[in-house]
């Protein structure tokens, strides 16, 4: 049972040494250039989606202000 799992792990760690490239650290510029695209990506369909919503808002409060006024004069009569 010993041999089984000492060969299973054997394999199991060479799988893992033959498996491509060597991890290498990112630089302190490589990690604020990728923050930065990544911000830059997500940053622009953020404020898309937020000015469509503040559009649809105030669109909503002016419907219901030409609402409530075309509504007064004939509730005033």
């Amino acid at each position: 049972m010993k041999k089984i799992t000492l060969a299973a792990v054997s394999l199991f760690a060479l799988s893992f040494m033959s498996c491509g490239d060597k991890y290498v650290p990112l630089t302190e510029e490589a990690k604020a250039a990728k923050a930065d695209s990544i911000f830059n990506a997500t940053a622009t369909d953020l404020r898309a989606a937020k000015e469509a919503s503040c559009a649809d808002g105030m669109q909503a409060m002016v419907d219901a202000k030409v609402a409530e006024m075309t509504a007064e004069p004939t509730a005033a009569n």
